[in-house]
């Protein structure tokens, strides 16, 4: 098994010991393995949009398979875990500490779970049972690595941003994109309009709506190139049809309509 793994299972199976030294082996599914969880959203996904691997979990050999014990091993080395007692779905504890392995043996054990589980489709899989202890290629470090940027701009375009109505209903192409301060984490910041609203429009609700960026960069797709990493109070003015520039308060916006 990978060292990593090992390590991994080594805690899981002392926290079992301390916090629910009543329950026997054969009251956990197939006596107490750990299964890793990335049935969800995929091991690429969890460790560059939540800065963690998919969860590993013990669960109860009851019915409704309840999860006993779960561990969440995150990038930078810190892990959570949750413990659940008499079969209820709210943790009873939770201990956040670390784990003795560097950010490149996290990041190596990422490209080994996202290989042998996500590529061989087993989700949810006991690591017991899988083939852990393998060497990786430089190629295939690299391509998983390569994958971060993709992920992010995802994760950014799944958040919500603050449109004119005039933008929406008329179908004019975005003129005009102002990062603000989100106000949640499913919030952008962006404020996106076509560039030529009066200030009362703006500032009436009613000709506000709330909407997934991916709406917008469905019909114009050049607007996804400009949304990562921008610094609240950045203004951005559409200057052609496929560019967008800093406002400098001198150059005309191009105001323009989807085809």
């Amino acid at each position: 098994m990978n060292k990593t793994l090992k390590e991994i299972s080594k805690i899981i199976k002392e926290n079992l010991k301390k916090y629910l030294p009543k329950v026997l082996e054969q009251e956990l599914e197939e006596c107490g393995k750990i299964y890793y969880m990335n049935d969800k959203n995929g091991t690429t996904f969890d460790y560059y949009i939540n800065n963690h691997l998919s969860p590993f979990m013990c669960f109860y050999n009851d019915k409704e398979n309840m999860g006993a014990i779960k561990l969440i091993l995150y990038s930078d080395g810190k892990i959570d875990i949750f413990i659940f007692k008499n079969h209820i779905n709210e943790p009873y504890k939770e201990i956040s500490t670390s784990i003795i392995c560097n950010h490149d043996e996290i990041l190596e054990l990422a490209v080994i779970m996202n290989k042998i589980a996500d590529n061989n489709s087993k989700w949810g899989f006991s690591i017991e049972d899988m083939d852990s202890d393998i060497q990786l290629t430089k190629n295939e470090i690299n391509e998983f690595i390569s994958q971060e940027q993709d992920f992010r701009i995802l994760s950014e375009l799944l958040k919500t941003c603050i449109v004119t109505k005039k933008l929406i209903n008329e179908n004019w192409k975005v003129g005009l994109m102002q990062k603000m301060e989100p106000s949640s984490e499913t919030d952008s910041g962006w404020f996106l309009s076509v560039g030529n609203e009066t200030q009362d429009y703006i500032d009436n609700p009613e000709n506000l709506c709330i909407i997934a960026l991916n709406e917008l960069c469905e019909k114009d797709s050049i607007l996804i190139s400009y949304l990562m990493d921008k610094k609240v109070g950045d203004v951005l003015i559409r200057v052609s049809n496929d560019k967008f520039k800093f406002d400098d308060n001198k150059t005309e916006i191009f105001i323009t309509k989807l085809n």
